[in-house]
């Protein structure tokens, strides 16, 4: 009779564990169809990706280096370092996946000019300002890499001549084709290759500064189609250039430049020159060339020197020109340094050299934020038109 008993109570005692058992898996059961429904829901509510794409990312990237682009000025705030990225990854049978950035910047300056005229001096003190923003797309294709950039500019100048009004411009617009690792071919509006990017003119930040002549006698930046290489160190560029493009009324000037260029940790340097034909006008009746040479030696972190010189003739007569000028730059501070330059130009057949000399301090606590005081100081011996220009310039960029 114990025997049963004790058999009774057994089957009784598992039963009640298992009810309890069964009454746990359900309640974890439960738990987890709501955790399903809840993510379920969280999926609906999210952005849709595009047919035929798995991920779409947006942030912060460092900004696309164009391949073969002219971008040689380092702080310049046309050349952002990083960008807005969106980023699209495709599924399995899906094309190759993009990339779009942009990025942009506006600047406002406080801007003191000063120019010397027979019977008198001029001086002005105006606000200028000026917002930019720039869009960058690219994409992996079966061919290699293929992408574009567009600029587009709006610049305002307060003063009585020009009171709010405001100029709507596009620096620049480029596209390119990465053939080979090495290999691009590129083409659309962008900086002559016969520009160099050492010295006075080609490394210095100048803002509002940089308007002596230190450039290399060409008019603005061309409509020009472009062959580069690179690889390590080194790169070359040729490009067809159509001046046409940059001045008014220039109907056929139509010109070859190229470069290259060695790019080292402590020693750098640049060979680039070009040649434009004339158009038949009376004031452009001569062909135009120039050939330049510069170089940088960097010291360290602490310092650093950039210098070029050339020569080369514009489209009048007469106006055989050669040029030599040196930049130097010092680190103050992880955040602020500083910069002088001096450039002269012989202008032959013309008494009109030039000697100018212009200096900046510059203060960046963050990539987003330049605040710059410079000045400038042009000397045209043979004419009494002396100028000067200073500014106190701020840059905020996104």
């Amino acid at each position: 009779m114990k025997m049963i008993k004790f058999a009774l109570l057994g089957t009784a005692a598992i039963a009640a564990v298992s009810v309890s058992a069964r009454a746990d898996s359900l309640s974890d059961l439960k738990a987890q169809i709501e955790a399903l429904n809840a993510r379920v829901a969280t999926i609906e509510t999210a952005p849709a990706v595009p047919a035929g794409f798995s991920l779409m990312t947006v942030g912060t990237a460092p900004a696309i280096v164009i391949p073969g682009e002219v971008n040689d000025r380092r702080a310049n705030e046309d050349y952002a370092a990083t960008a807005t990225q969106i980023g699209i990854m495709p599924t399995a049978d899906a094309p190759a996946s993009t990339v779009i950035q942009w990025s942009g910047f506006v600047r406002a300056a406080l801007v003191y000019d000063y120019v010397q005229v027979p019977g008198g001096n001029q001086d002005n003190i105006n606000v200028k300002a000026r917002g930019q923003i720039k869009v960058t797309g690219k994409t992996d294709t079966a061919v290699g890499e293929v992408g574009a950039a567009m600029t587009l500019r709006a610049s305002w100048e307060s003063n009585d001549l020009n009171r709010g009004s405001v100029a709507v411009t596009s620096p620049g617009a480029w596209g390119y084709w990465k053939m080979t690792p090495e290999l691009t071919l590129g083409g659309g509006m962008d900086g002559s290759l016969a520009g160099n990017g050492y010295g006075y003119d080609g490394a210095c930040n100048c803002y509002y500064t940089d308007n002596a002549n230190a450039g290399y006698g060409h008019d603005g930046d061309p409509a020009q189609m472009r062959l580069s290489y690179a690889s390590g160190p080194l790169s070359a560029a040729i490009a067809l250039e159509d001046e046409h493009n940059t001045v008014a009324n220039n109907a056929g000037a139509l010109g070859v430049a190229g470069e290259i260029k060695f790019s080292g940790d402590t020693i750098s340097g640049e060979l680039s020159g070009g040649y434009w034909g004339t158009d038949g006008a009376v004031a452009r009746p001569e062909a135009a060339y120039v050939v330049d040479a510069g170089m940088k030696f960097a010291l360290g972190d602490m310092a650093n020197i950039s210098m070029s010189g050339g020569v080369g003739s514009g489209h009048a007569k007469n106006d055989d020109f050669w040029k030599a000028n040196i930049l130097g730059s010092v680190n103050l501070s992880s955040a602020a340094h500083a910069e002088i330059g001096f450039n002269h130009v012989t202008n032959e057949g013309a008494n009109n050299d030039q000697n100018s000399v212009l200096a900046g301090v510059y203060y960046d606590p963050v990539s987003q934020l330049t605040i710059g005081l410079e000045g400038e100081y042009i000397m045209n011996e043979g004419a009494n038109n002396d100028t000067m220009s200073a500014d106190l310039v701020t840059v905020f960029r996104f």
